[in-house]
């Protein structure tokens, strides 16, 4: 009886912590492999990531899109530990167009100032 306890325990454990989790997100890093300097256009770039969050334009004709995803702390909602485990960064997905045709993909992350271990 009491391992049938500690089963059903678990089991009810998993669900909650699953329950909790966060959905993936775009996971611009993959998508950015789909993207190929010199061969893809403008419109291949929209359907694969959809509209770009930021568009600059640049003096020599160029065109930067930006693309942003936030990865949050799993553990942000949780006093007491929510400083201090999990992750908590930004991805970026800067894609430069000369013409119709991707000239330039880059892909980094940016870690929060206020989350930087001390």
């Amino acid at each position: 009886m009491h391992k049938l306890k500690s089963i059903a325990s678990i089991f009810v454990l998993s669900i909650i912590l699953c329950s909790c989790a966060t959905p993936p997100g775009p996971n611009l890093a993959s998508k950015a492999l789909l993207i190929y300097p010199q061969t893809s256009t403008k419109g291949e770039v929209l359907s694969i990531l959809g509209p770009p969050v930021q568009i600059f334009l640049l003096p020599d004709g160029k065109e930067e899109w930006y693309y942003y995803y936030r990865v949050r702390n799993f553990w942000e909602n949780i006093p007491y530990v929510r400083g201090e485990k999990g992750l908590d960064y930004t991805e970026v997905l800067k894609i430069t167009f000369e013409g119709e045709r991707v000239f330039e993909v880059v892909y980094y992350t940016v870690e929060h100032p206020a989350k930087k271990r001390r």
